[in-house]
């Protein structure tokens, strides 16, 4: 890959054997399908695969990182989780977290492999807000080269927090409510309900140890909200750089929680720390 091509189009002309291309995938997980896309560049391959994850519920789904990623030289698999946004079946997130486990089994299919030229030794997660979440979530997966979190919005200590603070409680009720328009089979209690009861299982904090051992950037914004830096990424960083400074990395980044204002700066943070893992 190389970064320095994240805003320059690719001299392939149409017709070449390896224009770059899009490709409908649908992505079984638990007796529903996945809907989503894998984006490829140009060039021959074996290709380093990005899985991007997007957040609660994806009205920010990230597609301008994608293209940018997929002009570096990256494959990029884009998809919407079960129940969300016209995929069947019901939304929760215990059924994301599943989902992005699936996601990596079809990236490391061996007939995937061959018919999308991926890299199989350099496959990356990055993920936005939830989306951040379940990238540090399966991190520790032995098939994934290397992690980025963008603001990642800890939903199991959010659920802990929630038990003890009426003011969390609202919070978390306010933002979940407006997150229902494009989710199937669930309301705002159901899913408080959830990050609740599995808050203790959940939290990013007591994965710490597993974290600090592998290739992780965590990006943070200083002028996030939705996800503030005190519950959301401080206690985490703290607690990782216990056990060792030497792997994940952080940035902070002067925006809000959607990166607005930042989207050049966000992308070439993300597709140089690729390649500077790929090239390790």
């Amino acid at each position: 890959m190389n970064s320095k091509r994240i805003f320059i189009d690719p001299e392939i002309k149409l017709g070449d054997k390896y224009f770059p291309n899009l490709y409908e995938v649908k992505i079984k997980s638990h007796g529903n399908q996945l809907i989503g896309a894998m984006m490829t560049p140009g060039g021959k391959g074996p290709h380093p695969t990005v899985i991007l994850l997007h957040g609660f519920p994806g009205y920010e789904d990230n597609h301008d990182l994608a293209h940018s990623l997929r002009r570096c030289g990256l494959n990029v698999l884009i998809f919407h989780y079960r129940g969300c946004w016209g995929v069947g079946g019901r939304f929760t997130f215990s059924n994301c977290i599943e989902d992005v486990k699936e996601s990596i089994n079809f990236t490391t299919n061996e007939k995937n492999i061959r018919d999308f030229s991926i890299d199989k030794d350099n496959i990356f997660l990055v993920g936005h807000s939830m989306g951040g979440f379940l990238t540090l979530t399966h991190s520790i997966d032995k098939r994934i080269k290397a992690s980025i979190a963008i603001s990642p919005y800890d939903f199991g200590l959010k659920g802990c927090v929630m038990k003890e603070d009426e003011n969390e409680l609202k919070d978390g009720i306010d933002m979940f409510s407006k997150a229902i328009p494009p989710l199937n089979n669930t309301d705002t209690m159901t899913l408080i309900r959830e990050v609740m009861i599995n808050g203790d299982e959940w939290k990013l904090l007591n994965k710490a140890e597993e974290l600090s051992k592998k290739n992780i950037l965590i990006i943070a914004a200083t002028g996030d909200t939705v996800g503030p830096n005190k519950l959301h990424h401080i206690p985490l960083m703290k607690e990782i750089y216990k056990y060792s400074k030497e792997n994940v990395e952080e940035v902070f980044v002067d925006t809000d929680h959607s990166y607005s204002n930042k989207r050049v700066l966000l992308t070439k943070t993300v597709a140089e720390y690729i390649e500077k893992i790929c090239n390790q």
